[in-house]
């Protein structure tokens, strides 16, 4: 029994015609390129609106120091009770301004408002309480 062993040993096996390769067979690429091109596709249009979303808080930022340049400018003089309006350039943009008063339940104090238009954008209002000297 030994002697059968040892010449089944002894005999070459017979090779297959193709040889095991490892690597990715041609649809796991496809399937893992398809996986990437997917999430580059959610990315991209994450940082499309990320970008978006930075410049409209950029202009919020730049009409709200404006307002409050404006704001102060006015308030330093004598409070002007009647609507008054311009505009300012700033970073290479025209700005809107508007400032006009409101008279308060106290007598002797206005409210004294300033609002900021950036163009595509939603205006951007300030305000203060003033007493109005005689």
């Amino acid at each position: 029994m030994n002697k059968q062993r040892s010449k089944q040993a002894s005999q070459p096996q017979a090779e297959l015609p193709f040889e095991r390769q490892s690597g990715f067979t041609l649809i796991e690429a496809l399937a893992a390129l398809m996986i990437a091109a997917t999430a580059l596709v959610v990315l991209m249009s994450s940082l499309g609106t990320s970008a978006d979303i930075q410049r409209s808080l950029s202009m919020h930022a730049l009409a709200l120091e404006q307002a409050q340049n404006k704001l102060n400018e006015l308030s330093l003089g004598s409070t002007p009770l009647d609507e008054q309006h311009g505009s300012i350039e700033v970073a290479g943009m025209q700005l809107e301004w508007r400032s006009w008063s409101e008279k308060t339940m106290m007598d002797g104090f206005v409210r004294l408002n300033v609002s900021i238009q950036v163009p595509e954008e939603p205006d951007v209002t300030l305000f203060l309480y003033r007493r109005l000297t005689p």
